[in-house]
C-alpha cells in the first residue's frame, strides 16, 4: 500500500520554493512540457503563483514524470524516472530574450539528453547553455542528479567552466571529483577542503556548495574562504517526507545569493529551507515566506 502525491518535481520544485519565500520575487521558467495530463498540472501548479512567468515553457511530446517511492519508516527512497521527449529539449527552445535576469538555474545536468550531449566548442551543449546565459549578464547556477556513475566527467565538468555558483550533494561532489569524499557513516570531513577547491578548479566563480544530510560546507572562491554550517537539529518524528528537501537547500541559497547575503548566511538558509521541507510529506508545502522561516527556525 502506498499514498501518492503529486507534485512539480524537478526544477519545478525549485521554482515553488522561491515563490513561496519571497512573494514578489519575479521568477521565469523555460522548459519542455508535453500536451498531456502531467503537463497541464505542472502548469497549474505553476499558475497557483503570481511571480511565476510560464511563457517561455515548450508544449511537445510527452512530459517528463519521476516516480518516486518512499519507504515508510527509513524514508529511503527509490527512483524511476521517464524522460519524456524532454530528451530532445536544447538551446535553440530558450528564449533568452525574454528570460533577460540576474540569475539562470540549469537543472538537472544527466537527466537531459541532447544538453548532456559534447559539444565541439564547449564541451557540452548544457555548457554552451550556459555560456550563452553568461554573456546576457547572468549569473549561472547548476544543478545535477545523483548517480553513482562515471559520467560526470563527460557531462558536468565542461559545464563548471561557465558555472558561478556549484551546489551539490556529497555523491555527486563525488562523481565530479571522481573519488568518494563519503562512507557508510556519511560525508568525510577531513576530505572536504581538497574537494572545494577541486571543483572550484574547473572554473566555478562564486560559491562551491557541498550539502550533506548532517551539514552544508562552502568556498568562497573570491576570497578563499571556507564554511561548515550544522543542519538542523530535528525533533524526532518531524521529518515527513525527503524528497524535494535538495531543492529546497538549493533554493535557500539562490535567494541568499539574490539578497546578496554572505556565503554563511546563505548555507544557514539553505538548512533552514530544507528542514521546513522535510516538515511535509509533498515537496513544497512546508515552504514558507523567508520572515515566517526565520521565525519558525532562528539559527544563531
Amino acid at each position: 500500500m502506498y499514498d501518492p502525491i503529486p507534485h512539480t518535481g524537478g526544477a519545478n520544485n525549485l521554482l515553488v520554493d522561491l515563490a513561496r519565500l519571497d512573494a514578489d520575487l519575479p521568477l521565469k521558467y523555460s522548459g519542455q512540457l508535453g500536451d498531456d495530463e502531467d503537463g497541464r498540472f505542472v502548469l497549474e501548479t505553476l499558475g497557483a503563483y503570481p511571480n511565476i512567468d510560464t511563457q517561455n515553457v515548450t508544449i511537445r511530446g510527452r512530459t517528463a514524470k519521476t516516480l518516486v517511492m518512499t519507504e515508510r519508516e527509513s524514508k529511503e527512497r527509490t527512483f524511476f524516472y521517464d524522460p519524456g521527449s524532454s530528451l530532445d529539449f536544447c538551446i535553440d527552445d530558450i528564449d533568452f530574450e525574454h528570460l533577460e535576469a540576474d540569475f539562470f538555474l540549469l537543472e538537472y545536468l544527466l537527466l537531459f539528453g541532447k544538453l548532456d550531449e559534447a559539444h565541439p566548442e564547449y564541451g557540452t551543449y548544457g555548457a554552451e547553455v550556459l555560456h550563452a546565459a553568461q554573456k546576457r549578464g547572468m549569473k549561472t547556477f547548476v544543478d545535477m542528479v545523483s548517480e553513482e556513475t562515471t559520467r560526470y566527467e563527460g557531462v558536468v565538468r565542461p559545464a563548471l567552466k561557465y558555472v558561478d555558483y556549484y551546489i551539490s550533494n556529497e555523491v555527486e561532489a563525488s562523481g565530479v571529483l571522481g573519488y568518494k569524499i563519503y562512507d557508510d557513516q556519511g560525508i568525510i570531513e577531513d576530505m572536504l577542503p581538497e574537494a572545494l577547491d577541486k571543483i572550484k578548479e574547473y572554473g566555478v566563480q562564486e560559491w562551491v556548495i557541498i550539502h550533506s544530510p548532517k551539514a552544508g560546507y562552502g568556498l568562497n572562491c573570491r576570497t578563499g574562504e571556507k564554511v561548515k554550517v550544522p543542519s538542523m537539529d530535528l525533533p524526532k518524528g518531524y521529518i515527513k517526507g525527503t524528497t524535494g528537501a535538495g531543492d529546497a537547500f538549493c533554493a535557500g541559497v539562490i535567494y541568499s545569493a539574490y539578497k546578496e547575503l554572505d556565503l554563511t548566511q546563505a548555507l544557514r538558509n539553505g538548512a533552514m529551507c530544507a528542514a521546513l521541507s522535510l516538515s511535509k510529506e509533498d515537496s513544497n508545502s512546508g515552504v514558507t515566506s523567508y520572515e515566517e522561516m526565520h521565525t519558525k527556525m532562528p539559527l544563531s
